[in-house]
């Protein structure tokens, strides 16, 4: 917890989390460019320099995206806030993203890798909205298994499909 201390945080901050995750999995630069400042940056945790930042760096990570996953989704659960003495502030985003692998031919499941994540996140006001400063990915483990494909024939009278 910061100096200052926790920080009730307004929904918007919230928001950004919850459209991030809906940025990457509908692979759309432009609304990652929305969320974040116009000098805001995405990074591995502790790197020094940035992975991705502006119109450039949002469109190259969806294209990066979109040749390594056949489809993502991203989770959020918690979210906390705190405020530091000078006003800065920052927040902790836990979650979980899945990622469809490519299928090997003939394959009936599907490659499926979780990465449980924290985003170390720092916030700034810009044009009068809250958006990402800086996010920096921690990956705290990762599982690998093998799904299977919906069918709505799955979806049964009493759901023997499953």
């Amino acid at each position: 917890m910061s100096a200052a201390g926790w920080y009730a945080a307004p929904q918007e901050l919230h928001d950004l989390a919850f459209r991030y995750g809906l940025a990457v999995d509908s692979r759309d630069p432009a609304m990652l460019a929305a969320i974040f400042t116009r000098d805001g940056t995405l990074r591995g945790l502790g790197e020094g320099q940035a992975r991705y930042t502006g119109m450039a760096g949002w469109e190259r990570m969806i294209a990066e995206v979109s040749a390594s996953f056949g489809q993502t989704m991203h989770n959020v659960f918690n979210q906390t806030f705190d405020r530091a003495e000078d006003g800065t502030v920052t927040g902790l985003t836990t979650g979980i993203a899945s990622h469809l692998l490519p299928v090997a031919e003939g394959s009936a499941t599907v490659p499926l890798l979780d990465f449980a994540m924290r985003y170390h996140n720092r916030y700034a006001l810009e044009d009068g909205r809250w958006k990402f400063a800086d996010r920096q990915l921690e990956v705290v483990w990762v599982e690998r298994r093998q799904v299977a494909p919906f069918d709505p024939a799955m979806l049964g009278r009493e759901l023997k499909g499953f």
